[in-house]
């Protein structure tokens, strides 16, 4: 499972952090999918994401945490 498939299928915004609280969609923000799956390519060491601001990088990086903690929890660090 890909960190998009997890966040479609687990992941649920809620009214404090998002204006449209529900069901987390990957297809609302298409160009998210691949910045997130990115992560689970083993041929990738880093990830550097280049962006405007209020693209969704925090939701984005909240998706990859949570998958982690479903599917490979171990010791994390976000600064």
């Amino acid at each position: 499972m890909k960190v998009s498939q997890w966040s479609d299928k687990y992941r649920v915004l809620t009214s404090e952090s998002s204006a449209e609280a529900g069901q987390w969609k990957t297809s609302r923000a298409e160009y998210q999918r691949g910045m997130m799956d990115a992560v689970n390519d083993r041929g990738i060491e880093r990830i550097v994401i280049m962006s405007s601001s209020q693209v969704g990088k925090t939701e984005m990086i909240n998706n990859i945490i949570g998958y982690h903690i479903a599917h490979d929890p171990a010791p994390m660090l976000v600064v």
